[in-house]
């Protein structure tokens, strides 16, 4: 079943915020991605968004286009260099090409597990790979503690918002990866999913991650005095720890090859 994008679909409306304040993510993990010969290998990158992951890729030496369902990112996408297409992946015709690389950074929760997957499989070259990946983050121990009682505060117990990056408080992981595993499992021409990880460390300023959190979907998707009220609480709380931090994330990878 296609998920309800209409959260996703309110990425178009932060999009320049999108492309200003989301984090990259580390060389190693491109590395791993591309392999040791990146020159000229075809990629496509699904939900590029605004081309965060396409353009480290494109930067190797690959040959990297993408297609996403908002035009807002897609423009931005193009902007940088990005040949992008506007489209649902599950309904977007690839006229017959087939790539060494199939990617998808930060968003594959966005799409049918089942029905990507499938079509990744038939749009992959022989030993071609599938890429998946996400940035999940954590704040510093006794700040996501905190941050974790000033959402509680601020809102319902049913909101549901994410206090970290992809993580509630300071080790909660809010997706699911195991079910992105399966998925690619169940496809036939894949070889068994491996998953690895890469650790890096970003520092925020108060401002900094505030802007950020209005490229969250879940966080730009509430009423804005609700919103003003989280905020001005999340930055007083930010402002009680010295007002930046080192937010620890790790890149998680899940990949296939085609055999």
């Amino acid at each position: 079943m296609v998920p309800d994008r209409t959260r996703a679909r309110l990425f178009d409306r932060e999009a320049e915020r999108y492309d200003r304040t989301r984090p990259g993510y580390p060389d190693e993990l491109v590395d791993e991605v591309l392999g040791p010969s990146p020159g000229g290998l075809s990629v496509l990158d699904v939900a590029c968004g605004t081309g965060i992951a396409a353009r480290a890729m494109a930067r190797r030496g690959a040959d990297v286009r993408g297609v996403d369902l908002n035009p807002g990112m897609a423009a931005i996408a193009q902007r940088h260099g990005i040949p992008t297409e506007v489209a649902a992946f599950e309904t977007w015709d690839p006229a017959g090409r087939t790539f060494d690389r199939v990617t998808c950074a930060q968003a594959w929760h966005w799409l049918d597990p089942d029905v990507s997957a499938r079509k990744i499989a038939f749009l992959l070259r022989p030993d071609g790979r599938v890429c998946l990946f996400w940035n999940v983050g954590r704040h510093p121990g006794a700040l996501a503690d905190a941050l974790r009682d000033t959402y509680a505060r601020a809102l319902r117990p049913d909101t549901g918002l994410t206090v970290g990056y992809s993580t509630n408080g300071a080790s909660k992981v809010t997706l699911d990866f195991g079910g992105v595993a399966r998925a690619l499992a169940a496809c036939d021409g894949l070889d068994e999913p491996r998953t690895r990880s890469f650790p890096w460390v970003r520092t925020y300023s108060r401002d900094q991650w505030l802007d950020e959190l209005l490229s969250h979907s879940d966080h730009t998707a509430l009423p804005p005095e609700l919103q003003q009220h989280l905020f001005d609480a999340i930055g007083a709380t930010i402002d009680r720890f010295g007002g930046t931090f080192r937010m620890h994330y790790v890149t998680v990878l899940i990949s296939a090859r085609r055999r």
